[in-house]
């Protein structure tokens, strides 16, 4: 049987970057992989200038079901400061001369979120070795940006099966867990039909809607390259 680790997020913001081109870092509602692969590297204590974590980029598959009432997407903003350009024989620039440049990033608001890993061949850690580090993480664990703290436990959990029952036993899990929390359960219970993987072949148990290519597959963390890959989305078969 195939074991997945099954994991829940929320924060009150998440930011999951879009390929940051010009002024604005766009944000994706959904989780990019690079953005979950430095999650779960950071629980591990694999550093960025760590030679493992190429290899480690290279492996596991995710999905996601996002639930989503009323959240809403904003803007922050960081002024980022440069001198012009000055010949090398050129005085000394003053302060005031220095040119401002604004920046936005996006967020959203009030998301809750359904992951799901699963191990691939050759891959350096097994899912019950992730689920513990989730735990006990080695580095503080934040939802795209260091503003983002998380606003629950990540609470998770393996499950042995096909990668639909896993959505379906993550649904009943978390359900379950939430029933005390009015606002939580709120969300939960919130219509959440649409389910997002990297897996191929899944045909058999979810009605693919589309297939989206993100730019967000690592290959080299030290020159920060990324290639594209394919994020399939659908809705399951059978019913919940």
């Amino acid at each position: 049987m195939i074991k997945h680790l099954i994991f829940q997020i929320y924060a009150p913001f998440t930011s999951w970057g879009e390929p940051a081109v010009g002024e604005v870092r766009h944000s994706n509602i959904i989780p990019s992989r690079s953005a979950v692969l430095g999650f779960l590297a950071a629980a591990l204590g694999i550093r960025r200038d760590d030679d493992r974590i190429d290899a480690f980029n290279q492996h596991y598959f995710i999905a996601s079901r996002p639930f989503i009432v009323k959240g809403s997407w904003l803007y922050d903003f960081h002024t980022v400061q440069f001198p012009p350009a000055i010949s090398k024989n050129s005085k000394k620039v003053d302060e005031e001369d220095f040119n401002n440049l604004v920046t936005h990033r996006e967020y959203y608001n009030d998301v809750y979120y359904q992951v799901i890993i699963t191990e691939t061949k050759s891959a350096p850690y097994s899912v019950e070795q992730i689920k513990q580090a989730l735990l006990t993480p080695v580095f503080p664990l934040y939802v795209g940006r260091k503003n983002s703290p998380l606003s629950l436990p990540l609470a998770p959990v393996i499950y042995e099966g096909e990668l639909n029952d896993a959505f379906v036993f993550a649904n009943e899990h978390y359900h379950q867990y939430h029933q005390l929390d009015p606002v939580l359960k709120y969300l939960v219970d919130s219509d959440a039909n649409e389910y997002y993987w990297d897996h191929a072949d899944q045909e058999t148990h979810f009605d693919v809607m589309k297939i989206q290519l993100r730019q967000d597959q690592p290959i080299n963390r030290k020159r920060w390259q990324f290639i594209n890959r394919h994020q399939y989305a659908g809705h399951l078969k059978r019913s919940e």
